[in-house]
């Protein structure tokens, strides 16, 4: 961080906290910027601020961020970027409980460090995006789910309601399963999270939600903010870009609703095979485009490389670490000229076609996947 430039998501919230809390500031007042840039400037690291230069988090998602708020920065920019490290790791970890591969611990290790290390979780975790904290949440609250830890799992859903454009998709899923399962206890327990938050961010700052709607009018009063990784697959054909983007969206919408529909009173194997889909869906259709978002793709590419591993044994394996290793190494290859993160990357073979690949083989080996004696998400 004081060699590779990079944007910074972490300044403006701790300078919004840092604001609030010692000063009596509003953490969407247009002066919190300056405090951030001058915060980032005295650290000599070598960020840069957004260019949206102004608190668009809601104030209970602020919430991650104001214990931080009266630590120096430069401290809890370390803090934080070890608290992103874990979560992306707990979040490639429960995917592969999800996935049901069946690895010794030195493997899951090794795919974890793999799986932190590559561009997509590196990017996240040095620009200090709140997304792998939130896809962690979304991923323990899916697992305790499938555990029968119905209300806890809802409370946990509830936090990530502020982030609802990156993980709404998959939020819509699971409440509408819920339902169909007659799992009362996770919508109660959700919407009561929901509740109990607005309340408590109400009690403690009553204008919150004038400032940050003024804000979220302004910045997104038009349809031009919204950028999906189906839309950087249309532009591929330029000619028809337009009408490709919407003939994409519509039908993995389709099918995603399809896929709902047949999981509604489903479990065990037969929900987490349409889960892996939906989460490669929800990626697909994810209007914020950040390329952190792929991890959504890895329960997905985990149960093929299972079934590969299963099938094929020794070249099952061998195709499976290679894919990763590629991954990893081959990501970087991509930009190791240009390593700079203060942008976003144009990686086609990466944020496209790599989804579309594990879709295609999750079909692949459908017929293996739903007809095993044991739940997908068991490990030995």
């Amino acid at each position: 961080m004081f060699r590779v430039p990079f944007t910074d998501y972490f300044a403006i919230p701790w300078a919004a906290g840092r604001a609030w809390l010692l000063e009596g500031e509003s953490p969407y007042a247009p002066t919190i910027a300056n405090i951030a840039q001058s915060t980032i400037d005295d650290s000599g690291l070598m960020g840069v601020l957004p260019e949206t230069r102004v608190l668009t988090l809601p104030l209970l998602t602020l919430v991650f961020y104001l214990p931080f708020s009266l630590i120096p920065y430069t401290i809890s920019r370390i803090i934080w970027v070890v608290i992103l490290a874990v979560s992306i790791g707990l979040t490639i970890y429960l995917s592969i409980r999800f996935s049901g591969w069946k690895l010794p611990s030195i493997g899951k290790f090794f795919v974890v460090v793999l799986m932190i290390s590559w561009l997509p979780s590196a990017k996240a975790i040095l620009t200090g995006q709140l997304s792998p904290i939130i896809i962690a949440l979304t991923f323990l609250a899916l697992y305790l789910l499938l555990l029968g830890q119905e209300t806890t799992a809802g409370f946990i859903l509830a936090l990530t309601l502020s982030s609802f454009p990156g993980v709404g998709f998959i939020l819509i899923f699971l409440l509408v399963w819920s339902i169909s399962q007659k799992q009362w206890s996770v919508l109660s327990s959700f919407f009561s999270g929901v509740a109990f938050l607005l309340l408590l961010s109400w009690l403690i700052l009553p204008a919150w939600f004038m400032d940050w709607a003024s804000i979220i009018f302004n910045l997104y009063f038009d349809w031009q903010w919204i950028n999906t990784p189906l839309m950087n697959l249309a532009t591929l054909l330029p000619g028809i870009a337009d009408f490709l983007s919407i003939f994409l969206h519509a039908a993995f919408i389709l099918f995603g609703i399809f896929l709902l529909i047949t999981a509604l009173g489903k479990s065990g194997r037969v929900f987490i095979f349409k889960l892996c889909a939906i989460l490669i869906i929800a990626y697909l259709v994810n209007v914020q485009n950040m390329i952190i978002y792929l991890l959504f793709v890895g329960p997905a590419a985990f149960m093929v490389f299972r079934y590969w591993s299963a099938r094929w044994h020794l070249f099952g394996n061998i195709l499976s670490w290679g894919i990763l290793l590629s991954l990893c190494f081959g990501s970087w290859l991509l930009v190791l000229q240009d390593i700079d993160f203060t942008g976003t990357f144009n990686v086609p073979i990466l944020s496209i076609a790599f989804p579309l690949i594990i879709m295609l083989g999750l079909f692949w080996i459908r017929w293996w996947a739903l007809r095993l004696p044991e739940l997908p998400y068991k490990t030995s």
